[in-house]
């Protein structure tokens, strides 16, 4: 199984897909996947809750103010981010992502990579509280740029239930 040290990004409009490359120009095998728009939506929506259960500051803020901290610390770590844009290798083959698993335990966080036929994880990834924000904060990015209808603010409150008809 693949260890992924560092991530990538391409939003990839002729696919509509985001191909997310594991270690690109690290030293480390490298590994291509493709992300869907249902997928990324998933990941996006679950973002909010994993993030409220792990982090000591907004768990611990009252009710009205945890989405504020949220979005605090995610800013944080945005900005933080070191981003390095450049031409990228062409490569046919990626894995379509069927499965991705965060668990987290001494304040780390483990991503866990399927692929559409595996059974087993192809790939897993160690990351901090700040480099998990900066995967969410690509990933709703990319989900922008290719117009997939994803929320315009992360960590918001949600929105009242529409009204059933019957």
């Amino acid at each position: 199984m693949l260890n992924i040290a560092s991530f990538t990004f391409q939003y990839d409009q002729q696919e509509d897909r985001i191909r997310l490359i594991g270690n690109l120009q690290n030293g480390q095998p490298r590994i291509d996947f493709w992300l869907t728009r249902r997928l990324c939506l998933r990941i996006l929506g679950a973002a909010d809750q994993l993030v409220s259960q792990t982090s000591e500051r907004v768990s611990k803020m009252p009710s009205e103010h945890r989405e504020a901290m949220a979005q605090f610390e995610h800013e944080q770590a945005r900005q933080a981010m070191k981003v390095r844009e450049a031409p990228l290798e062409a490569r046919d083959r990626a894995i379509l992502l069927h499965r991705l698993d965060a668990s987290f335990h001494d304040g780390r966080y483990l991503l866990t990579f399927f692929g559409e036929a595996q059974a087993e994880a192809v790939a897993t990834s160690v990351l901090n509280y700040a480099e998990l924000h900066q995967v969410i904060h690509l990933i709703h990015r990319g989900c922008e740029v290719l117009d997939w209808g994803a929320p315009t603010k992360l960590f918001a409150a949600p929105t009242e239930a529409a009204p059933t008809l019957q």
